[in-house]
């Protein structure tokens, strides 16, 4: 029992469990008050990053080309590959929001229609659990729907999930440090 103890209150016991959790929320609530400024730095950081990385693979291989007669093509690919993958995030950061979007919005919907198919024929089987899928597959192409057509939704969910998990690890802190 003493184990099991131990186990539980660590994660509590230092006080960077607090820090982080703070630090955190200040992250949660940034990404869920400006989530589309929030994208566009991210796919600044991923964006110029990848292009750096490309540079300098670019650069590694004309310096090693010109000390070697054989050189490997790789840092060569990886060089293109990168500086291009780079270019694509900055020059397209806009539309980065828009395409996350889509493919979540997308995914409810298709998971709903599914959903909604297969409550179909449970309705025909006369199965009384039907009714609370039926009600569930609608709500979820609703969402489905509006998660498409609706701006910055994703990501001001995941800022709101952020900040809700950093809440309850401050608040099982200072419960931990208030206890001992």
């Amino acid at each position: 029992m003493k184990y099991v103890d131990s186990i539980k209150n660590k994660n509590y016991s230092n006080i960077s469990t607090l820090i982080t959790a703070i630090i955190f929320f200040i992250i949660g609530s940034i990404i869920f008050t400006n989530p589309n400024n929030t994208v566009k730095f991210i796919a600044y950081v991923l964006g110029g990053s990848f292009a750096i990385i490309g540079v300098f693979k670019l650069i590694s291989y004309y310096i090693a080309k010109k000390k070697e007669k054989e050189v490997s093509i790789r840092d060569l690919s990886i060089g293109i590959i990168a500086l291009v993958c780079g270019i694509i995030l900055i020059a397209f950061s806009n539309t980065i929001e828009l395409l996350i979007r889509i493919i979540m919005g997308a995914w409810i919907l298709f998971n709903g229609i599914n959903l909604l198919t297969n409550t179909i024929k449970l309705l025909k089987s006369n199965d009384n659990s039907a009714k609370v899928l039926l009600i569930l597959a609608i709500l979820m192409i609703i969402g489905g729907l509006y998660m498409i057509l609706k701006n910055n939704l994703v990501f001001q969910m995941i800022g709101l999930f952020i900040m809700l998990y950093s809440l309850i690890e401050i608040v099982g802190y200072i419960y931990y440090v208030g206890k001992n």
